[in-house]
């Protein structure tokens, strides 16, 4: 039997090229679509997570309005205060802490999207240079007014600040906040709590007693100079740290309005 053999040909240089040519086209524009891809999703990304932020700047904006405008408000009853120890040689307790605010409203920043930015390392996301660097600004602005607003003011109200008007602080004034406290708890409970506890007889006496403490007589000479020697100094680093809080307050606030512009004059 015959058998045929086929003769194999051997390529030509031409067909080699061709086909290495074709080879590394398919691997460049695969490598080229996949980067393009790449650069849609990260700039996709980008743009919802600048969203975000916007509307966290916004709500940030919001509150530091808020809490700066009372703030505002008790360094006028600070400075209030100040003057009636300067002007009053002897002083009435309940006078006086009727004038002292024993308030402090934190600033707690709303900062959920640049923390999972820097948690997820998002931030490579975005290109502009002065952007991110505008983003970094407001962040570090934010968390130093926080700072001020929720620890360092915070804590002086409750430490010094308090031991020094709690030791002065006359029974009448003690028993109207208590009356106060109590009262505003039933109201803020429910309905049907706050009835119960407006109709117990117990509960009514008690707030009753409460509320009609008699108030203290006017300190003595004595007293009040000890008094004023005291709670002056006090209510002046008091009043001192509520207008830094309200300087950080705000520097983060000026540092949103100008990444917003920003944002919004270079949004396509």
């Amino acid at each position: 039997m015959e058998v045929h053999h086929h003769s194999h040909h051997p390529k030509k240089w031409k067909e080699y090229l061709t086909e290495f040519f074709m080879l590394f086209a398919a691997v460049t524009l695969g490598f080229l679509a996949e980067n393009l891809r790449e650069v849609y999703v990260e700039k996709e990304r980008s743009h919802e997570l600048i969203l975000q932020l916007k509307a966290d700047i916004h709500s940030n904006i919001k509150l530091i309005d808020s809490v700066v405008e009372r703030d505002r408000v008790l360094i006028k009853e600070f400075d209030t205060a100040m003057v009636y120890l300067a002007n009053t040689s002897l002083i009435d307790g309940d006078s006086l802490y009727d004038n002292i605010p024993q308030n402090v409203f934190r600033f707690l920043s709303k900062n959920d999207t640049y923390d999972q930015m820097k948690s997820s390392a998002s931030l490579r996301y975005i290109k502009d240079s002065v952007l991110l660097n505008k983003i970094l600004t407001y962040a570090s602005d934010c968390a130093a007014a926080e700072a001020r607003s929720s620890s360092m003011e915070v804590e002086f109200v409750t430490g010094e600040f308090a031991n020094v008007l709690n030791i002065w602080q006359p029974n009448s004034v003690a028993s109207k906040r208590m009356f106060d406290e109590r009262s505003g708890r039933a109201v803020v409970v429910n309905r049907e709590s706050t009835s119960k506890l407006l109709i117990d007889p117990e509960n009514i006496h008690f707030l009753s007693v409460l509320n009609n403490v008699p108030k203290d007589k006017i300190y003595s000479l004595d007293k009040s100079n000890k008094i004023r020697d005291v709670f002056m100094p006090v209510i002046q680093r008091r009043a001192g740290y509520l207008a830094n809080t309200v300087r950080f307050m705000g520097v983060a606030k000026q540092s949103g309005l100008s990444l917003l512009e920003y944002i919004d004059k270079h949004e396509e």
